[in-house]
Parts: C-alpha cells; structure tokens; sequence
C-alpha cells in the first residue's frame, strides 16, 4: 500500500548545492585516485617504484646484446667459410693457442706499467716510455685480432672433440655446437636485500664501464632502494655464440668454454627454463655447469696440453683483473674458502638476528683482513654472496648443500652424460633429492 503523505520538495537552490557537492565529491575521489596511481611508495606498486630507480640508475650502460649477437653471429659465418687455421698440424695448433694465451698475459702487463707510468710512478721519462709501451700495446694487439678467430676454432674444436668422446652427440654431431668468441664479458648489478642474502634483481651493463661510474649505480641503487648492491665482472656469458673473457690461464679458459656450452645445452631442457625461478634452480643450474666445466676442462688439458695439468680443477675468477688470482701465497696456511664459508655462516646467523647494521660491519671487518692478506675484494656484502653463492663448487663455495649434493650425484652416475642428462630433467629444487635417493638405490640395488 503506497504512502499517501507526499515526498518533501527539494528547492532549486538546495539541488545546486547537492549536485555541486557530488561534483566536489567525485573530484576528491579523483584526485585520490591518481595519487595512488602516480605517487610511489613501498606499499603501493613498490615493485614498479624499484624497477623506476633501477633503470634510471643503469640509464644507457645496460648491456647491447643484440648489437654484439650481430657482429659474433656474422664472425662465426665468416669463420665457417674461411675456416681459419685449417691446415694446421696438431703440434702447430698448440702452439698458436699457447702463444696467443702467452700474448693475452703480455697485454695485461703492458696495460699496468703503462697505468703507473701514467699515474707518474717510476723513473726516467715517463711520457717517452708511456708512448713506447703503448706502441708495443697497440702491436701486440693488431697481431693477438688477426690470430683471434684461429685460435678460437681450434679451442672449440678440441672441445667439442672431448664432448664426442663423452657422448654428447646426435647424428655424430655435438649439439648445441661449441661456439665462442674471446671478448670482455658484460658487467653483472646485483641487487640483494640487506636482511638476507638472495639475488632479487640483476642486470647486464657494459664491459668497459669505469670504476666511478660503476661505484655511482651501486649507491644510487643501495640508497634509493635500501638494498645490498654490488657490480661484478662476468667470466663468461650465455649468448649464443658464448662469450668467453679473454684470460691467459689456459686450463680456466677451457674451463669456461665448456661452462657456457652447458648454459646453451640446459637452455632446451626443463632446467635451463627454470633458471630464474627460484634461488635454489640458479645454484643448481650454475653448479651443474662448473661440474661439466671442470670435467671437461681436465679432460682437454690432458689431451692436448698435458703439461699444463694441474692438481685441482681450475677456479672461477672472482673478478676480472688479470691478477685476480694472486699468484704468491702470502700465508701458506691460510685457506681462502674456509675464510669466506665462515665469513658467510656467521653474516648469515647475524642477517637471521635481524642484526643487518652488525652484518654489514662484520663483512667490511673481513673484507679488510683479506686485504692484509693479498685478496682485494672491493665490497663485500649481502649481493657478493648472493652472486659468488650460485656457484657451489671451489674454494668460493657458499653454505649451501646443493654443491655437495650435486657433486654426491655426480659420483653415482656412471657417466658425465647421464650426469647432465639426468639434472636436465629438473623442474624445481626437490627433484634433486629424489635423483640422490633413486642413484643412491640404483647403486645398493
């Protein structure tokens, strides 16, 4: 039954004023609307407010990929056409790569008296002998270019023959091919909160940046974002073509080229897809590729360079100068892995704490113990063991288990091949256990 009492009647000034105050109304909600949307902060489209800061940081030095793929590529065309250093005896080969290996040490030797002399350290003329080892400098590199590519060839060639002799073949082909070019290698920004360490972001910048500059993105990003920071060299890249730094070790060098063909080898299996999914599948995926790099490496030297055989595989660099690797021990009893595993449990107990100010201290106390020892490490903090942590292997292994298991795996397979083949599998960080357990089971069976 309808009210028979009429609705009061809204005079024309009182519906001006609703209407202008649903108009004010609408107008707030607007505004408030944008500033959610434009204004940043950590608890709204924070990940967006990082990735702003980052790329400003990184603004115009990130990494050209696509420019240098271009040059490797049409490189690599060429080389298969001209096939350079074919023809060559065995022993003439050797002696081509041993030279060029020889001359890449000689270049990083010149670069440092002609810095000093530079810097005005030394005696005599200076700028007369800064000129004359920069001609020797600039010789020496026109001859080390024109012997690159057959030097490069021949190296993937006893790679790859090592890879046949182990099984790696389809159709009696080693596939993905084994393809590298000598090049300085991007630089890597590492980003790791400072309550724990983990890789949260990392981005490819140019090779050639300098140390200021290098130095400016790592505050600007530590500061803007609260984060651990830190800028590191590459010893080698997953492109196809490879990059491989160019370093006179030859038994590291080796090493690297086959750590980077396993990169290209898992990139089409479920291992290498999930390499960014957690910080467990880079450890593996890094681990993996160290053991094959090892393996092969060793395999390679005795093969065709036995006399640079050594007793223990070839570390990874942990930067790269020519010297990281300081080539006098300046205190025999001194252990260098054991030093950064404890370094490592005891900034990982204090992070756990909540104690992030005592951590940070802790790692600059250590780092300068180091120092005094001979090892120069420029920063040490949360992302220097996020990024060194992937690799569990070698004196620089991390606290994690997964080297050890890895390398258990590894023991129980009968063979390099089922090795990769059977961690190529791997979709997530449990399946390792259960490849243990069932090789393990195989092996008592």
């Amino acid at each position: 039954m309808e009210s028979s009492t009429p609705a009061p009647a809204v005079a024309p000034r009182q519906r001006v004023a609703i209407r202008s105050g649903a108009r004010k109304a609408l107008r707030l909600i607007v505004v408030l609307l944008a500033a959610m949307l434009l204004i940043p902060s950590d608890g709204h489209l924070g990940a967006a407010r990082a990735e702003a800061l980052v790329d400003r940081a990184v603004s115009g030095e990130t990494f050209n990929l696509a420019a240098w793929e271009a040059q490797a590529i049409g490189q690599k065309v060429r080389d298969a056409i001209q096939q350079p250093g074919k023809g060559l005896a065995p022993q003439e080969e050797r002696e081509l790569v041993l030279g060029y290996m020889k001359a890449v040490g000689r270049v990083a030797q010149l670069t440092g008296e002609i810095e000093r002399a530079a810097s005005g350290v030394g005696e005599g003329d200076l700028a007369q002998k800064q000129a004359t080892l920069s001609a020797e400098l600039e010789q020496l590199r026109g001859r080390m270019e024109g012997n690159r590519p057959a030097v490069e060839r021949i190296l993937e060639k006893q790679v790859a023959s090592v890879l046949d002799e182990y099984g790696f073949t389809t159709g009696g082909q080693v596939l993905p091919p084994v393809s590298f070019q000598f090049t300085e290698s991007p630089n890597y920004l590492v980003i790791s909160p400072r309550e724990r360490i983990r890789v949260e972001r990392g981005v490819y910048l140019d090779p050639a940046l300098p140390l200021e500059r290098i130095e400016q993105i790592e505050a600007e990003v530590a500061g803007g974002l609260e984060k651990s920071a830190l800028v590191e060299g590459t010893g080698g890249f997953s492109s196809y073509p490879t990059m491989v730094l160019q370093y006179e070790v030859l038994g590291w060098v080796v090493d690297t080229i086959a750590h980077e063909w396993a990169h290209t080898y898992l990139f089409f299996r479920p291992l290498g897809w999930n390499y960014e999914s957690s910080g467990a599948m880079r450890t593996i995926n890094e681990t993996v590729a160290s053991i094959v790099g090892g393996e092969v490496s060793r395999r390679v030297l005795e093969t065709y360079y036995p006399e640079l055989v050594g007793p223990a595989p070839w570390p990874r660099p942990l930067n790269k100068r020519a010297d990281w690797l300081t080539q006098e021990r300046v205190e025999p009893e001194f252990e260098f892995g054991a030093f950064m595993r404890e370094t490592r449990l005891k900034a990982d107990a204090l992070l756990a704490e909540g104690k992030i100010g005592e951590a940070e201290q802790y790692m600059e106390q250590r780092r300068l113990e180091l120092a005094d020892r001979g090892y120069a490490i420029r920063k040490l903090n949360q992302a220097y063991f996020a990024f060194h942590g992937s690799y569990q292997v070698g004196a620089s292994a991390g606290t994690d288990p997964i080297g050890g298991k890895l390398r258990a795996l590894r023991l129980r397979l009968p063979s390099l091949p089922d090795f990769l083949n059977t961690v190529a599998r791997f979709n997530d960080g449990g399946d390792l256990d259960a490849a243990l357990s069932e090789a393990a089971a195989s092996a008592t069976g």
